[in-house]
This record gives C-alpha cells, structure tokens and sequence, in this order.
C-alpha cells in the first residue's frame, strides 16, 4: 500500500500546483497594466488600418492593369484611335467606378505619345500606362489614417505588340 501512495503522490506533481488558498483576490490593475493594454489596442489598430488600405491600393491596381491591357488590345485593332483606347479605358474602370477625373491616361506607339488616329505598321509596339493617387483610391474614413505619401500613385501598364498580318514564308 505504500507503494500506492508514494506512486499518487508522485503522479500529484505533474497535475500541477494546487491551489491552496482559493480565496477570490482582486487583482490590482494600476497605470502600466492600462498602459500596456493602450499600447497593444494602438498597435492593432496601426496594423488593421495599414493592412486595409494595401488591401484597397491592391484591389486598384488589379483593376487599372485590366482596363491597361483593355486598351492595349483595342491599339492594335483597326480604325483604333486616341479616343476609342481612352474610352475603352473608361468602360472597364466604370465597374468598379474609378476615379476617371483624376486618372492619368497615357497611350504611346514605339515610344511616341499617340493624340490621333492610330497608324499601326506591323510589330508596332503599343503601350498604356495608367496612374492614379494613392490617397483617392482609399474610402474618406480610411484617408484620415492614411500612412501612404501625398505624392504617391498606384500605376499600370500594358503593352502590345501589332500582330504581323503576313504570313511567316518557310
């Protein structure tokens, strides 16, 4: 039998302390419990803020490089002009709505900025470009927490090449 016991008292060590005085103690909580509590709610709240607005900036450059290539593809099709690229543009940036007052459009052909009707030649090379502030892209509660730059722009940009129209001689 002391054997038993001896084995159950050494089993008892591993339960854990016991707690012998089960009497109800009112933690005393003072300024550096307060303190440490403002300072870790602060930090999530720096940490959620600054995850949401990359999140917003993230969603917007998706949504500027599909309507960039957008107007790349309508480049090379023909009677493409300066306008049916920029309201192709348009077209996919309406759904979502996106700042089209504030976008800056830019459509190049080798390397030269296009104003008019496009003479494509083939293996021309087209290129959209895209930009937009940072700062107008976030919702106006989320832009008083703004960490970004005031002079920062999400971009993007697509470029096409004008597809040959002869075919490859063997």
């Amino acid at each position: 039998m002391d054997a038993a016991n001896t084995s159950l008292e050494l089993l008892a060590y591993f339960d854990g302390p016991v707690a012998r005085e089960s009497t109800c103690r009112n933690p005393t909580r003072g300024v550096g419990w307060v303190l440490q509590w403002f300072g870790a709610i602060a930090t999530m709240f720096f940490a959620v803020s600054l995850l949401t607005q990359f999140g917003y900036c993230l969603a917007t450059e998706l949504v500027l490089g599909r309507a960039a290539r957008a107007g790349a593809l309508e480049a090379t099709l023909p009677r493409a002009s300066y306008q049916s690229v920029r309201q192709s543009v348009e077209r996919r940036l309406q759904n979502p709505p996106l700042l089209s007052d504030r976008l800056r459009f830019s459509l190049q052909q080798n390397g030269a900025p296009v104003r008019g009707a496009i003479l494509a030649q083939q293996d021309d090379r087209f290129s959209v470009t895209l930009a937009v502030p940072t700062h107008d892209v976030l919702p106006r509660w989320l832009r008083t927490a703004c960490f970004w730059r005031a002079d920062s722009y999400i971009e993007a940009r697509a470029v096409r090449l004008e597809p040959g129209r002869q075919l490859p001689r063997r």
